[in-house]
């Protein structure tokens, strides 16, 4: 066999041994890919999140047949623009539509509206009238998937539109708590909150979807001799591909800069969760020149039950002013 056909077999076969090993880092990374996202994602796929709500209200002592009865509310189901049906819940507080000014709650993960009843008795008790929903991937909303408030973000603008194109509301606040507070604080970020909300409340918010993600692979065990930044990359690559948004879309720190609604930023300085340094670094990148960051003693979205009257007074504080 002359030579050069012998080496050029032998570069054949090394391309080819080349192609199966790339083949199977490309395998490999899809397979990680997945994981990571569809892991976030579905986070909450099996899990019970009406009863953690009721669970972690009984936890705080908060009575929750007394606020039921207390007030009357109505039931519906509105459709976001992707199609996505939306669970509301309605407290008219006595008064005729556009009477009086409107909060949209937003609650965290893991639970379902239920779990901003604290909030919401606090402004019914206040005059105001409420709407709370269940949030993607909780309760009883149509889609099951979790984005960090990419996609919760337009079940918020359809809430919004409901009461001020329905309600008749002038005056719209969004309020949300942790994860929840992600969805408002990405919602800002729009044209809709612009053209609609007077304001944003962001209780603890959850800074961004890949730090949470980092947050928890570094507490896994066996992990220690795989590259993060490449668990990550591949997870970000799957959720760009096949979901259609990336880490980067749901960076609320990193948004901030798009936020110009007058927002209030309550920081719970017992928080283990969403970090003092990270609130700041979130609050800081705000664009609005209307904000303001509340420091309150308590633990992660306590404030309005451990610190009840101290939370209150900095939220009408905060939207009786001009």
């Amino acid at each position: 066999m002359k030579m050069g056909k012998k080496k050029k077999i032998i570069l054949i076969v090394a391309g080819i041994l080349l192609l199966l090993v790339a083949l199977g880092i490309g395998g490999m990374s899809l397979q990680v890919g997945k994981m990571v996202a569809e892991g976030l994602l579905y986070q909450n796929e099996g899990n019970d999140t009406k009863g953690n709500s009721i669970k972690q209200l009984e936890l705080w002592g908060y009575d929750i047949e007394k606020f039921e009865a207390s007030y009357d509310s109505e039931h519906m189901v509105l459709e976001a623009s992707d199609g996505v049906k939306v669970p509301v819940t309605y407290y008219a507080n006595g008064k005729e539509d556009g009477a009086a000014p409107i909060v949209i709650l937003i609650h965290g993960a893991g639970g379902d509206h239920v779990s901003t009843y604290p909030l919401a008795e606090g402004y019914l008790k206040r005059g105001w009238q409420v709407l709370s929903y269940d949030q993607r991937g909780s309760g009883d909303s149509s889609d099951d998937k979790v984005s960090f408030g990419y996609y919760e973000q337009l079940d918020t603008a359809c809430v919004v539109e409901y009461a001020a194109n329905t309600l008749h509301s002038s005056r719209i606040v969004v309020h949300g708590q942790s994860m929840g507070a992600a969805t408002a604080a990405l919602y800002a970020t729009s044209q809709h909150a612009r053209d609609y909300v007077e304001a944003i409340i962001l209780d603890s918010p959850i800074d961004s979807m890949e730090h949470m993600f980092r947050g928890v692979w570094r507490e896994m065990e066996g992990t220690e001799d795989i590259p993060e930044d490449y668990v990550v990359a591949c997870g970000d690559w799957y959720l760009k591909h096949f979901y259609g948004f990336s880490f980067a879309d749901a960076d609320i720190t990193a948004s901030m800069h798009r936020n110009e609604i007058k927002t209030l930023m309550i920081q719970s300085e017992q928080d283990e969760l969403c970090t003092i340094e990270e609130g700041k670094a979130l609050f800081d990148e705000i664009a609005a020149e209307d904000k303001q960051l509340y420091m309150i003693d308590c633990k992660h979205v306590e404030g309005a039950i451990t610190n009840e009257q101290e939370y209150w007074n900095a939220v009408f504080s905060f939207l009786e002013t001009e």
